[in-house]
């Protein structure tokens, strides 16, 4: 099974972890310099993709109000509706756009060029290609109201699902201060159980501004772990526009592509199968027209040259309709309806206009079905006698003559 490589990034120290998602086993995890990781994964066969995530810190979370929604248009508009929002000039900065957030406005990721340049140079230099570059507050699991990750000497502070900061955690208290009133409504405070006291510090000094609904989660994780187990792949990813890092099989026209060569192939897959099934259904046809014309010619070995059969076969049992021929079909018609689900097979047919009688030649298994058909025939209201039965080795032949009741 595949195992994601998850990173973050920062001047201080890098962290790494080797994660089998499906089994949630971790294969190797460290922190350190960089060039230590470039050393431990050259020599790897990563099998899965590459997670990256840089510190909130570098990067700026907003939102704009943009009405259209042509992605070309929004990116260019996005700049100018955040720039009073950025200390450094529009020009030096990269803008990524996510989804838009629960009031129609665009979420917007901002990072100096810079700064992102410098990563992913680092990144390719230690031979990583990443599927998704995007900031660590993004990966707080947030649920409504305020939720606070203590990492350390830093917290990472997440009000909404694209909205959140990086503080001192000395600065939380004040910083939750500032927040919408909505938003310090309920307080997640998540912490491992290595940093209970700061915990503690911070509860008092919230509730030493503000009345305020917090509620403690104890970590099972350290905050890196926890952050790559609960990572977002759905989060604004900043390899967007120039810093759009190609990957095989990553564009839109070689999705495309195949969707196109798949419905190709069913395509012609189902032309094939209609054209099997016209040829299987044009040769059964035949077959049926030869059965035909053989059964028509012994029925009626005088009819030379017939040309519609279906038409001479109903003119035959028109002509046979009239007089005794009526009798000979209602009858016929009201016995072998019988026949079948009575295990019984029929091998010939014999009608005698002159007494009205029709014997029916039959084989079975067991005499006692000749028998319980001439009774069923009798109930019925016919006049069913049973002529001979011989029994033979494997099966039972008889005759049963049958009659309407008051024919002669």
């Amino acid at each position: 099974m595949a195992e994601d490589l998850f990173l973050r990034l920062s001047e201080t120290k890098t962290e790494w972890m080797l994660l089998d998602k499906g089994s949630g086993i971790v294969r190797f995890r460290g922190e350190g310099d960089f060039n230590e990781l470039t050393e431990l994964v050259a020599d790897m066969a990563l099998s899965g993709s590459t997670y990256v995530m840089l510190c909130g810190e570098e990067i700026l979370l907003t939102s704009a109000v943009i009405p259209s929604k042509q992605k070309r248009q929004i990116l260019q508009a996005v700049p100018f509706m955040v720039e009073e929002s950025l200390a450094t000039d529009i020009a030096e900065c990269h803008f990524a756009i996510g989804d838009r957030n629960e009031n129609g406005d665009v979420r917007v990721a901002i990072i100096e060029k810079t700064r992102l340049e410098y990563w992913l140079d680092c990144l390719q230099d230690a031979g990583l290609k990443p599927d998704v570059l995007t900031v660590d507050t993004l990966s707080v699991p947030h649920q409504s109201g305020c939720t606070i990750l203590v990492d350390g000497d830093r917290a990472l502070i997440k009000f909404g699902v694209s909205s959140g900061f990086a503080i001192e955690t000395n600065l939380v208290a004040t910083s939750v201060d500032l927040l919408a009133d909505e938003a310090k409504e309920n307080i997640r405070l998540l912490v491992h159980e290595s940093q209970k006291e700061t915990i503690e510090l911070i509860v008092s000094q919230i509730n030493a501004e503000q009345d305020a609904d917090i509620e403690i989660v104890e970590l099972e994780y350290l905050p890196f772990e926890f952050l790559s187990r609960s990572f977002d792949t759905q989060a604004i990813n900043l390899l967007q526009g120039e810093f759009k890092v190609d990957r095989k099989g990553d564009s839109g026209e070689g999705a495309w592509r195949s969707v196109a060569i798949l419905a190709g192939c069913a395509f012609v897959l189902h032309i094939a199968l209609l054209l099997g099934r016209g040829m299987y259904f044009d040769l059964t046809a035949s077959q049926f027209e030869a059965e035909t014309q053989a059964l028509y010619s012994e029925v009626f070995p005088n009819d030379r040259n017939v040309r519609d059969i279906r038409r001479r076969w109903q003119w035959h049992i028109n002509q046979g309709s009239s007089d005794n021929g009526g009798e000979f079909l209602s009858l016929f018609g009201e016995t072998v309806q019988n026949i079948p689900g009575s295990n019984l097979v029929l091998n010939n047919v014999n009608y005698n206009e002159s007494r009205g009688d029709l014997i029916l030649q039959l084989e079975t298994s067991r005499s006692e079905l000749l028998i319980l058909f001439s009774q069923t025939l009798t109930k019925l209201g016919l006049n069913a006698e049973i002529g001979t039965i011989n029994q033979g080795e494997d099966s039972v032949r008889g005759s049963i003559k049958v009659k309407a009741l008051g024919a002669r």
